[in-house]
C-alpha cells in the first residue's frame, strides 16, 4: 500500500481560535476488517483520552452541511462505485461515540456547541487495482452565553492516501481524525481555561476594603478618626451665605477585572472622602455642636457607599456589559447619597433643630456601627 504524504501544519491564533491540522495518516496501520458493501459503517464505541472534560460538556452537536445529513461521500468497494454513509444522522452518531468520553452537566462547565461544516470523503480509481482517496472534515467549536453565540476555535483536518482496491476500513480512518477534533479542543480549553474571556461562564465581585492614606487636600473615611476643624480649609469669607459650615464629601469606586476559575472577577474598591479645601466653617460656629452636625454628613455618604455595595452584591451581572451596569448602579447612588444629605439638613434644618439632630445622629450612628460590625 503506497501513502501519498502531506506536510502536518498545525497553525494556531489563540485570539481568533483558529487551527488548520493537514494530517497524514499512516493507513497500513488501520484494521483490515473492511468496509460493509452496502457502505454503512457506524462509529466504534470507545473511549478517548480527555484531561479536561471536567471543564465542558457537550450541549449540542449540529450538522451545516447541505444535503443528507447521513451521507458523507462516495467509496470503491469491490470495484464498485457506492455511497458511504452513516446508518444515523452523522450528528448523532458522532455526538454518541464523543459522549461516552466526556461528563454531563456539571456546575461551573462549559456547555459546548459543535457545528459540523464539513464531512466529506471521496474516492477514485486511478489504476486497475489502485484508489486514491481523500477525507475532509471541519469543525466548529462555539457557545452560547446568554443570547450571545461565542466562536471559540474551528478544527480542519484532511487526509489524503492510496490504497489496493480490496477490502479497506473506512470507519477507523474517519473515527481517528473525528477524534482528533475532541482531543484538539480538549487541549485548547485546557490551555485557555481561567484565562480566557471567552471561556467566562460568570461574574463575581470581590471588595477590598483598601486603607487610602490622607493626602494634601483630601481625607478618606476612617471609623476610628473624626474630622477636625483643621480638615475645614476652604475658604470662609462668605458673605452671601447664611450656613456656618459645609462640609465637601463624595464617593466613588475603583474596579478592575481578572479571569478567576471559570468566570470573571470584579474587584472593586470603595473610596469615601472630604475635600479640605472645598470645606469650612466660619469662625463663629466652629464648635464642637456644629463639627458633629458636619461628620454625619460624612457618615452618610459612608452609609451611602455601603448601600451602593449592598446593592451590587444582589445584582445579576451580565458578563458583557457588567461594567455599565455597575456604572448605572454607582450614578443611582450617588444621586440618592445627595438626596439623603439634603433630607438631613431639610429635617435638621441644618442643625438648628436640636431634636432632630439628635434623631439623626443616634440613627446614622447606629448604622455606621453595623457597617463595621457586620452585623
Amino acid at each position: 500500500m503506497q501513502f501519498r504524504k502531506r506536510s502536518a501544519i498545525a497553525l494556531r491564533n489563540l485570539h481568533s481560535g483558529f487551527l488548520i491540522a493537514l494530517i497524514s495518516l499512516n493507513v497500513s496501520q488501520v484494521d483490515a476488517q473492511g468496509t460493509a458493501a452496502d457502505g454503512i459503517i457506524s462509529l466504534k464505541k470507545e473511549k478517548i483520552a480527555l484531561p479536561n472534560a471536567k471543564s465542558y460538556y457537550l450541549l449540542d452537536l449540529l450538522d451545516m452541511r447541505s444535503g443528507k445529513s447521513q451521507i458523507l461521500g462516495t467509496i470503491n468497494v469491490h470495484g464498485k462505485s457506492v455511497s458511504l454513509q452513516t446508518g444515523r444522522p452523522l450528528n448523532r452518531e458522532v455526538y454518541d461515540h464523543w459522549k461516552l468520553s466526556t461528563r454531563g452537566p456539571t456546575e461551573g462547565a462549559l456547555p459546548l456547541e459543535i457545528l459540523i461544516d464539513e464531512f466529506g470523503v471521496s474516492e477514485r480509481k486511478i489504476t486497475p487495482n489502485k484508489i486514491a482517496g481523500e477525507m475532509r472534515i471541519k469543525f466548529t467549536f462555539q457557545w452560547t452565553r446568554g443570547d450571545k453565540k461565542l466562536f471559540l476555535i474551528n478544527y480542519i483536518t484532511s487526509t489524503n492516501y492510496t490504497r489496493p482496491e480490496q477490502a479497506f476500513d473506512h470507519e477507523s480512518v474517519i473515527r481517528r481524525l473525528v477524534d482528533g477534533g475532541i482531543r484538539h479542543f480538549d487541549q485548547w480549553i485546557g490551555q485557555n481555561d481561567g484565562k480566557n474571556p471567552l471561556l467566562a461562564r460568570n461574574v463575581t465581585l470581590v471588595f477590598t476594603e483598601s486603607d487610602y492614606p490622607n493626602q494634601k487636600d483630601t481625607v478618606y473615611y476612617d471609623q476610628g478618626k473624626k474630622l477636625t476643624w483643621y480638615d475645614f480649609q476652604g475658604n470662609t469669607t462668605r458673605p452671601s451665605t447664611k450656613y456656618a459650615a459645609a462640609v465637601f464629601s463624595s464617593m466613588a469606586y475603583e474596579g478592575n477585572s481578572r479571569m478567576s476559575a471559570s468566570g470573571i472577577q470584579v474587584v472593586i474598591s470603595l473610596k469615601v472622602f472630604m475635600v479640605r479645601n472645598m470645606s469650612w466653617g466660619k469662625a463663629e460656629a466652629r464648635n464642637a455642636y456644629t463639627l458633629a452636625h458636619e461628620q454625619t454628613h460624612f457618615d452618610i455618604t459612608r452609609i451611602m457607599a455601603e448601600r451602593f455595595k449592598e446593592r451590587l452584591k444582589k445584582m445579576d451581572l451580565s458578563i458583557e456589559d457588567y461594567d455599565s451596569q455597575i456604572q448605572y448602579e454607582f450614578l443611582d447612588a450617588f444621586r440618592e447619597m445627595n438626596d439623603e444629605q439634603k433630607k438631613y439638613d431639610g429635617e435638621t434644618r441644618h442643625g438648628l433643630d436640636t431634636s432632630a439632630q439628635a434623631t439623626w445622629t443616634e440613627r446614622v450612628n447606629a448604622e455606621i456601627t453595623r457597617i463595621y460590625q457586620g452585623s
